[in-house]
């Protein structure tokens, strides 16, 4: 008799709760969304110097494990073939969303590892929004470097720019 006396509230969700719910959602993704966004973007800049910097590293060891000169090419207009070569173990392909520069087309490794060619990279995005990664090879030994370009990706590759 007891529990016929007993009024039971409907369980749910009220319209007004699910509204400020939906908002408080809509304003947290709003606020989240350009970082996540540029997060993005530089892990495409930070992968594609990385696969940059391996196919160079690459090519030198194979020319001094093989005692003789190797060439790679590298190709600034063609992202599916942007560098290969006869003594890299693959062609490097990066991303069609990256904008990819570079003061040479070609370089050669002696069977020492040293290289006559100083190289300047810069990898960055096609709206110029983001970062702009850059490496830098020096004549000599082959040492490499990595770090932000300041300068204009476009136009004259200046070392100087890379810091």
């Amino acid at each position: 008799m007891l529990l016929s006396l007993v009024h039971k509230k409907n369980s749910g969700f009220t319209l007004m709760e699910m509204l400020i719910t939906i908002i408080v959602v809509g304003v947290i993704a709003a606020i989240a969304a350009p970082n996540l966004l540029g997060l993005l973007n530089r892990n495409r800049i930070n992968t594609a110097i990385g696969d940059i910097e391996g196919a160079i590293r690459e090519a030198q060891r194979q020319a001094m494990r093989s005692g003789r000169s190797c060439n790679i090419t590298i190709d600034t207009t063609d992202n599916d073939n942007a560098i290969s070569g006869g003594c890299l173990l693959s062609t490097r392909s990066l991303k069609n969303s990256i904008n990819f520069n570079s003061n040479l087309n070609a370089i050669t490794f002696s069977g020492k590892g040293n290289t006559n060619n100083s190289a300047i990279l810069v990898v960055s995005m096609p709206d110029g929004t983001d970062s702009q990664k850059c490496l830098v090879m020096n004549a000599g030994l082959g040492l490499i470097r990595t770090g932000d370009y300041s300068g204009d990706p476009t136009g004259a590759l200046a070392e100087a720019n890379c810091q």
